[in-house]
């Protein structure tokens, strides 16, 4: 389950060859309990195609994760966010404390939203 912004194919982060790997990809790679797309793709491959491992693979420097940093209202997407805003919000004053540079912040959000 990788990020739609992604700029590096699947296969080739884990070196195999293409048609090896079964991705699924939305902003900031969101696993929703309420994304029934995303939950489909997770029960189609692990039932159907005998899937014995699933990756959540996100990137530095993700958009959606920027997106989500803001308190500013971007429209539809914003309930896309709130998963990634309700992180955002249980560790906001240790981000603020430990990561004063707002990349680092960013950075390490992206981590804790995979």
């Amino acid at each position: 389950i990788g990020c739609s912004d992604s700029r590096g194919p699947a296969n080739q982060i884990v070196d195999l060859p293409p048609g090896s790997v079964f991705v699924h990809r939305n902003i900031a790679n969101v696993v929703s309990n309420i994304d029934f797309n995303c939950l489909s793709v997770m029960q189609f491959s692990i039932a159907v195609l005998k899937v014995k491992h699933v990756i959540v693979c996100g990137h530095y420097g993700c958009g959606g994760v920027a997106a989500a940093m803001t308190r500013t209202s971007l429209g539809l997407i914003d309930n896309w966010l709130r998963h990634i805003r309700d992180v955002r919000d249980k560790y906001e004053k240790r981000l603020n404390v430990l990561y004063p540079d707002q990349e680092d912040r960013l950075n390490r959000l992206c981590e804790l939203n995979v």
